[in-house]
């Protein structure tokens, strides 16, 4: 997804609204001050910030006088504003990647694995001479098969990322430290990889011409045909919320941890943590 760096966003510079979206996207909710702290606006600027954020679906309210960013506004979060580079540039971005995934399955330092990248988007598309970026999506898994061992080590890393300055904003990021710190070192510098969570994107990615580069190919269910759909009441339709240039189309959803004895899953708009047994 590929945002104009000069254009707007509910009446916003489109550069505004990303980088704010981007700050907030791992809180759980934040509140107004928060907000115009973040989006470096005027004092009572920010209602009105909340309002077109609200109206275009990017956000939505988690309690009073509180909000969260919503699915459509993670994706805005994830755009580039980056320039189109060439086909043997995005090709030599891909490689680079490649390697990084290589390294994190061979390095002990790493918690987990990567066990499946998909290519898909503009890449694949021969006709394309000059691409916004190369659309990839993983899969990780912990490499530790035992799940109270893996959330030891996990939190082992925190301790030991946190003697080192580094400071967990929130829960979420305490407990998917070894994943977002493999995700962080996948996407790395490049201005070119736009990296997502395919648990979370693989109904979108497996629709649309895609690739897999590894793990083993998988589709999506084949659901049976919905019965008579029932009344509804005025107003209660499903309302569309964003539109990338992908074609894609995202309603709402919060964000949730969910927790059992064989599966941790800590989802943070687009991002979905889990412990998986492989």
């Amino acid at each position: 997804m590929r945002i104009d760096p000069k254009g707007t966003v509910a009446g916003w510079p489109a550069l505004l609204v990303h980088r704010t979206l981007q700050q907030l996207r791992t809180r759980l909710q934040w509140g107004l001050g928060e907000l115009e702290s973040t989006a470096s606006v005027e004092a009572g600027e920010g209602r009105a910030l909340i309002r077109g954020l609200l109206a275009e679906g990017l956000i939505e309210a988690a309690g009073r006088n509180a909000w969260k960013v919503t699915q459509a506004g993670q994706s805005l979060s994830s755009a580039t504003a980056a320039r189109r580079v060439t086909r043997a540039t995005a090709q030599k971005a891909l490689q680079q990647f490649l390697g990084r995934v290589e390294r994190v399955n061979n390095d002990p330092y790493f918690l987990g694995k990567v066990t499946r990248v998909v290519l898909f988007g503009s890449m694949l598309k021969p006709e394309v001479e000059r691409l916004s970026d190369v659309d990839l999506a993983v899969e990780l898994a912990s490499k530790e098969p035992d799940f109270d061992r893996a959330r030891v080590k996990n939190y082992e890393r925190v301790e030991e990322l946190a003697t080192q300055g580094h400071r967990f904003r929130n829960f979420l990021e305490r407990e998917g430290c070894w994943y977002w710190e493999i995700f962080r070192f996948l996407r790395g510098q490049s201005r070119v990889i736009a990296l997502a969570d395919s648990s979370v994107e693989k109904t979108f990615v497996l629709t649309v011409p895609h690739r897999f580069l590894i793990g083993q190919p998988e589709q999506i269910a084949m659901q049976s045909p919905p019965s008579t759909p029932k009344r509804q009441r005025p107003g209660s339709g499903v309302r569309v919320t964003a539109h990338s240039e992908r074609g894609r189309t995202s309603t709402p959803v919060s964000c949730h941890v969910a927790r059992t004895t064989e599966h941790m899953m800590c989802l943070s708009g687009v991002i979905q943590t889990s412990y998986i047994r492989t």
